[in-house]
């Protein structure tokens, strides 16, 4: 599955558990509709640790890629001065 399509669902699912859980604790307790709080809870955690798992791998791929352009540059500029 797509990170995109991960982070939606995730997105999705949290607005949906916090809108019910509002339906739900208008028409009872706070104690019969704690789980629907912490359904939304969840989802919206575990969003946040995708999208920062994602932005973290991002980041490492992007300074991967600048340190082999560093490496190829240093390689050339050392058979030049051969």
């Amino acid at each position: 599955m797509s990170p995109k399509l991960t982070r939606t669902i995730l997105l999705a699912g949290t607005v949906g558990f916090l809108i019910v859980w509002v339906l739900e604790f208008r028409r009872t307790t706070l104690f019969d509709s704690y789980w629907l709080l912490l359904l939304s809870i969840t989802c919206l955690l575990f969003f946040q640790f995708n999208r920062l798992k994602s932005s973290l791998a991002a980041k490492k791929k992007a300074e991967e890629e600048e340190l082999s352009k560093t490496a190829k540059k240093a390689g050339v500029s050392k058979t030049i001065k051969k």
